[in-house]
């Protein structure tokens, strides 16, 4: 899979001639929504599946003292799209100059660096400054008449309508096994961080330490990444600290 960032995206030579497929979004947690409408890019026309997403959650830039976490760390979140498919990952550093351009240039830009066969997004698709450029608008403004865009309502799987923010939830509260149901790659909370302290038996971070949304304070069998391998284990979570019983091959790693 290609992974390019927005500046060389839009470089004036830069180019992917291939019929092109192309999506929009965070992509936080590759949940069953995100499966179904990544799955709709897949036709007899596109070569290439391109999926435009971000380095850090603009709601993060946004709501930085409230915002919960990350359901995926970046790296998990590109795995995740190499593993749905996905051929191109063009990742945008969002920021203040980036939120002050126009849905128009953002999508001109789209069109101007692809050769474009299909374009896929969710009914609730909004981008460009002050959210001027919604679903609607692609349909009527940019595709109308090509047969190329498809909108995409948000999905419900086992009557939960299933959402990045729903996932978050359920995940603060607890409610682990049933946030995992709905990721389609399973969820490991990413412990590859500069600093993790141990004492005999227990390894442990700070929880600010991660980015990831993490439950509130209890006991619970979770997923954590070490390395490249992932471990079961009972965590322990406090108002400050994440813990975990260490074992051998985990000591290995650390």
């Amino acid at each position: 899979m290609n992974v390019i960032n927005w500046k060389d995206f839009t470089d004036k030579d830069y180019y992917i001639s291939s019929p092109s497929a192309v999506t929009v979004g965070v992509f936080d947690g590759m949940h069953l929504g995100h499966r179904f409408l990544i799955n709709r890019l897949f036709t007899e026309k596109s070569v290439e599946k391109v999926v435009f997403t971000f380095i850090k959650n603009p709601a993060w830039y946004y709501h930085k003292e409230n915002y919960p976490g990350d359901i995926y760390t970046l790296k998990q979140k590109i795995d995740s799209l190499k593993m749905a498919g996905v051929t191109t990952v063009v990742l945008i550093d969002f920021s203040s100059d980036f939120s002050k351009l126009t849905g128009n240039y953002f999508i001109s830009c789209i069109k101007k660096h692809l050769n474009i066969v299909k374009m896929v997004s969710g009914e609730d698709f909004k981008c460009g400054n002050n959210n001027d450029t919604t679903a609607a608008d692609l349909e009527e403004n940019y595709f109308k008449g090509t047969g190329i865009y498809e909108m995409v309502k948000r999905q419900s799987f086992y009557g939960f309508s299933v959402s990045s923010t729903a996932i978050r939830d359920l995940i603060r509260k607890g409610n682990l096994d049933q946030a995992y149901e709905y990721l389609e790659f399973g969820h490991a909370v990413d412990l590859n961080i500069p600093v993790i302290f141990q004492d005999e038996n227990y390894c442990y971070i700070y929880k600010n330490a991660v980015r990831q949304v993490l439950p509130d304070a209890g006991r619970y069998n979770m997923s954590i990444l070490l390395g490249d391998k992932t471990f079961k284990a009972e965590v322990i979570i406090d108002k400050n600290i994440f813990k975990w019983l260490k074992t051998a091959e985990q000591q290995l790693l650390l």
